[in-house]
């Protein structure tokens, strides 16, 4: 029996060994869309509570609501306990408690002082505490500061972890590229996005001005699309012309796929290097009663008077919606015309 253990350990160290000289390293275990938070007393109530308001933010997908990043609590005492996750948050009053001191040993004193003369309140660390892992940490000088900044800084916390997640995320799905269909789409078309070895390349279609890469089970795809545009600027006072626009990609490409104009909404955003409007919404087929949910961004080639549409599709039945949206904006983010 001693001796098989001591074999597997050999074999073990040697499959790391190997991983470890030819590159390859595997992100800790978890999901992209889990956050531990950790605070004083690990229990919803009190000053804890405006921060899980803040990560719980609800997403409407028309026929389901997700939560943003599903919450898991610790006390600061139990951290060390904590295996390796992908996102945690520690959230407390500097300089109280066992939170107080793990967020000095994880800021720094130069930075509590910025805490304490109210000067920042929110830090993010990437790689830490190890490699592959987010930690952020909300803090302030009182418990009344602390409640204040939780409410009215969720959007930036979710971003700060959105942002990190879609950054480690397209790392992974880029380990292996289909470098081929890259350098394809590059020559016949004039752009460049990341192919992984997960999708595959589903429709080339010159006649309508665009591709389709796509994902199965579930299915998820990314519509890389073009049309004329003669003007140099771009603006949400355009709405109705790219939803027209976008109606008629999706009815060709997607076998009459329509939008829902009652759930259909626009946004500034950016996508990579780019400034873009961005179209969100619900698709469904006109002849059948199933759908999902869309994201379609824009971007303007002033160079060449051209429109891109870069559009993000979702048919998952039964999946979380987000997860797989903030898959396809991670690879969507590689675009570059």
């Amino acid at each position: 029996m001693r001796k098989n253990q001591l074999i597997l350990v050999f074999i073990f160290g040697l499959i790391l060994s190997v991983s470890c000289q030819s590159g390859i390293s595997y992100p800790p275990a978890g999901s992209y869309g889990d956050v531990v938070l950790v605070t004083e007393t690990g229990m919803a109530g009190g000053i804890n509570d405006a921060m899980i308001r803040a990560l719980q933010h609800e997403l409407d997908y028309y026929s389901k609501v997700e939560i943003q990043f599903k919450l898991r609590m610790i006390r600061a005492a139990d951290i060390g306990k904590e295996p390796p996750t992908k996102n945690m948050v520690i959230y407390g009053v500097v300089h109280s408690g066992e939170t107080g001191g793990l967020i000095e040993s994880s800021i720094g004193t130069a930075a509590v002082r910025k805490v304490l003369e109210g000067k920042e309140f929110i830090f993010k660390k990437s790689n830490y505490p190890g490699a592959g892992q987010l930690t952020v940490i909300v803090t302030a000088p009182t418990a009344r500061k602390l409640r204040e900044v939780a409410r009215k800084n969720g959007a930036i916390i979710r971003n700060i972890i959105e942002k990190e997640n879609k950054e480690r995320l397209r790392v992974y799905l880029l380990k292996k590229e289909q470098t081929d269909i890259e350098n394809k789409l590059e020559a016949k078309y004039g752009f460049k996005i990341g192919v992984s070895l997960l999708y595959e390349l589903n429709q080339d279609r010159p006649d309508l001005r665009g591709v389709e890469l796509v994902r199965r089970l579930p299915h998820r795809g990314i519509t890389i699309s073009w049309r004329k545009w003669d003007r140099t600027r771009l603006s949400i006072a355009d709405s109705l012309k790219l939803y027209n626009m976008r109606a008629e990609m999706a009815w060709k490409m997607y076998n009459k796929d329509v939008m829902r104009k009652d759930l259909v909404f626009f946004r500034r955003a950016e996508l990579g290097p780019y400034d873009a409007v961005v179209m969100e919404g619900y698709w469904e087929k006109k002849d059948a009663l199933y759908g999902g949910p869309f994201r379609c961004f824009f971007i303007c080639n002033r160079e060449k008077t051209r429109l891109w549409m870069i559009d993000l599709l979702v048919y998952a039945p039964g999946f979380e919606k987000h997860r797989l949206l903030r898959e396809l904006e991670a690879i969507a983010e590689t675009f570059r015309y």
